[in-house]
């Protein structure tokens, strides 16, 4: 195999491919975004040069690794390499599994040849650990994602100027902030509006973003490898730790236990920790006390739904920044049916711009109301059926108004939540499907997998004949609004 013959290549040769591999990097860094570039490439390397057939053999761990590098670099690559190795080479990206935990000099962390721009001056990061960490946690922001183009709301205005002060100060102020929204309100926006602020304006700081499940997931990696004070060590050189729902540590004792640890070591050290959940601390009952106080120990902050001026905004906004126009009827329209659900807002908008370029003809008032319909939202008169209103509360989950519901029509929640196909069960059914959706702002893909993965038709179908019944009968009507004002 060809693995076998480059074992055994000459310290010269090693050198030679492994100097070709950084001139190539360090031309194409002038180039491209130096954090994409250290993401897909650094795992990768220069194997062998076929003089034969012109080629510079590109070795991947991945197919996903190799389908970005087609993407985003091969031509700019092949460019590059005529530059600083031979006019008539171009590279092939072959997929190598092994390389991946090949112990070879391929594998040298890219970060050792780049260099950011400070004040007009090369500045070099010289710390090996922060290097490799932000290598191996790094999640890409998207440079979409900027204070400048979040809307602003009653709903977050708080929550919006708190993140804006601790991207200008890291670790100074607000330490830790502490965000927490119903499903769908824009908060990863925000979340990623700080770092991609951070990255701009201190590029001397490792900043990490980790969904809480992949922190789980490194947790458990570095204690079956026994590398545990390894993972903590390289953490104790972050400067902003942004870790987005916190609620998931939830029956993970292990890695709450270390979580309690790298915190205290962050704040002690004056590094910035913005965390995010669906609850408030004091809400977040599943996890150990020890934690939630300290969650709250500085500013704490909600996202809540946007009111209909805000919503009219935010689809302004997105008309401005896809270079599309609608009439101000029909945004008025669809900001009345839907309210409490930025995504789907967004969602609803792409569906009536796809609609506008298939068919080449602006959207009339009834063709938005028969799309909001296919969509699942009940449409009267220009706005959502209202005859039943919720209370403000958002901080219910999903499990508590099963056991409500439940215990109303005297069926367990087992029942309700599987495939019985009794009467009582199936209008419970429909009745948990209604208040999710409109009370606790569940999107329809969170429900149908809730439920053992039914379909969204059958869901939207569930909520649609139980805001029927409500308006025929009476007595559910009256049980029902108790259900909700009263629990």
């Amino acid at each position: 195999m060809l693995i076998d013959i480059v074992n055994n290549y000459s310290q010269e040769k090693k050198e030679y491919l492994l100097n070709l591999r950084k001139d190539v990097i360090l031309k194409l860094s002038q180039q491209e975004d130096k954090k994409k570039i250290v993401s897909f490439l650094n795992k990768c390397g220069i194997i062998w040069i076929d003089e034969k057939n012109k080629k510079v053999y590109l070795w991947v761990p991945n197919e996903f690794v190799a389908s970005q590098i087609k993407k985003f670099f091969l031509k700019k690559l092949n460019t590059i390499l005529q530059e600083v190795f031979s006019p008539q080479f171009s590279f092939k990206v072959e997929v190598f599994p092994p390389f991946l935990s090949w112990k070879h000099f391929l594998q040298l962390n890219l970060l050792t040849f780049l260099k950011v721009k400070k004040k007009n001056k090369e500045v070099v990061l010289d710390d090996w650990l922060k290097k490799q960490l932000t290598n191996t946690f790094w999640v890409l922001f998207d440079k979409r994602y900027k204070f400048s183009n979040f809307v602003v709301g009653a709903n977050n205005k708080l929550a919006y100027v708190a993140c804006e002060k601790v991207a200008k100060n890291p670790g100074k102020i607000y330490n830790p902030l502490f965000i927490w929204w119903s499903v769908g309100l824009w908060k990863t926006h925000l979340l990623q509006a700080i770092g991609n602020y951070v990255i701009e304006h201190f590029p001397d700081k490792v900043i990490i973003y980790f969904p809480t499940t992949k922190f789980i997931d490194e947790v458990i990696e570095a204690i079956r490898k026994n590398k545990l004070s390894v993972l903590v060590s390289k953490l104790d050189q972050v400067d902003v730790l942004i870790l987005d729902d916190i609620q998931f540590l939830w029956q993970k004792e292990k890695t709450q236990e270390i979580f309690h640890n790298i915190f205290n070591e962050l704040y002690s050290k004056w590094k910035q920790i913005v965390l995010s959940s669906d609850q408030p601390p004091i809400k977040l009952n599943n996890l150990e006390k020890r934690l939630t106080s300290r969650f709250a120990m500085w500013l704490v902050v909600d996202i809540q739904p946007p009111d209909f001026e805000t919503r009219v905004a935010i689809l302004k906004q997105k008309l401005k920044e896809k270079g599309e126009y609608l009439d101000d009827d029909i945004l008025q329209l669809v900001a009345s049916v839907v309210k409490n659900n930025i995504r789907e807002l967004e969602g609803v908008l792409n569906v009536i711009l796809s609609r506008k370029s298939l068919l080449e003809e602006d959207p009339a008032i009834e063709d938005v109301k028969n799309i909001l319909k296919t969509l699942g939202y009940f449409v009267e008169d220009q706005k959502v059926n209202q005859e039943v209103s919720f209370p403000s509360i958002q901080n219910k989950d999903l499990n508590y108004y099963l056991e409500i519901v439940a215990r109303y029509f005297s069926v367990s929640p087992d029942d309700i939540k599987w495939n019985s196909r009794k009467k009582e069960v199936s209008l419970a059914r429909q009745m948990l499907m209604y208040i999710w959706k409109n009370k606790l702002n569940r999107t329809l893909e969170r429900i149908w997998q809730f439920f053992g993965g039914k379909n969204h038709a059958t869901v939207i179908y569930a909520i649609r004949n139980f805001e029927r019944l409500l308006k025929t009968d009476n007595n559910l009507k009256s049980d029902f609004e108790k259900i909700i004002w009263e629990y």
